[in-house]
């Protein structure tokens, strides 16, 4: 799938801040990301969390020698509002380019179902033998790569024991998430121990049989940190490990501080 890196990217928590009022929490987020520790991308987000509403706005690029092969740039947000214990999207939005080629999905939400869609290109009609069509009944009580990351939890058992039900305006995945322990986070603005979740890529829909990157990822363990931003209860990926046929993609905060 042409959108498989990008959604990896942001499956990998893409997040930063800043203030939308004088008592709002904010942070900025700055993540490195390398492949089998060559550098190959970078990330920054801007997250403001102001009462019950939230908002994420960020950009991706490659970089190092990942621009000898791939250029890549793209934007990212998604805004909504914190009901209880749940963030609830209300619109999510992708905009990616990879040599002179742009992808776009823009996602409408209410109470966590899907109530819109646009994405460009448009899907192939007809659609290959071995695709799997996604369902209206998949698009109710799911998440968006961005924002599904964001996570209102207690304590780090509660944080990890759920399953993510992703959709990113193509496809739909369950990432089951599993308990792991805990992890020293030193970076700039954090520093303290980071609950740790580990996860796999369940396909739901939207997506080919026949796809060689799903098949390698069967079964493969995708490793989470999260770190809390200040004392919100909301937690945020200050790391994550995503295994690829070359070798891990890892992205990792260097800068998860207020500014």
């Amino acid at each position: 799938m042409p959108h498989a890196m990008p959604g990896l990217l942001a499956l990998a928590l893409l997040l930063s801040a800043a203030p939308a009022g004088a008592e709002a929490p904010a942070l900025q987020t700055t993540y490195a990301i390398t492949l089998i520790g060559l550098p190959v991308g970078r990330a920054e987000f801007r997250t403001t969390i102001d009462g019950a509403r939230f908002k994420v706005e960020g950009t991706l690029s490659s970089a190092g020698l990942a621009e000898l092969v791939s250029s890549t740039r793209g934007t990212s947000s998604v805004s909504g509002r914190i009901a209880g214990r749940r963030l609830l999207a209300d619109r999510y939005a992708l905009a990616y380019t990879s040599d002179g080629k742009s992808w776009v999905s823009d996602l409408s939400l209410r109470a966590g179902s899907v109530t819109a869609i646009r994405v460009a290109p448009p899907a192939r009609n007809p659609a290959p033998a071995d695709f799997v069509p996604v369902r209206r009944a998949q698009l109710a009580d799911v998440v968006d790569p961005l924002g599904g990351l964001m996570i209102k939890a207690d304590t780090p058992a509660d944080l990890c024991r759920r399953t993510l039900k992703v959709f990113d305006g193509w496809s739909r995945i369950d990432l089951p998430l599993t308990p792991a322990g805990t992890e020293t986070v030193r970076i700039d603005g954090f520093e303290g121990e980071a609950s740790v979740c580990t996860t796999t890529v369940r396909p739901v829909s939207g997506y080919r049989t026949s796809s060689k990157g799903l098949a390698f990822l069967k079964g493969k363990v995708i490793r989470l940190v999260f770190a809390e931003i200040g004392d919100t209860g909301i937690h945020a990926p200050v790391r994550v490990r995503i295994p690829t046929e070359v070798g891990p993609l890892t992205l990792a905060a260097t800068t998860f501080a207020k500014r």
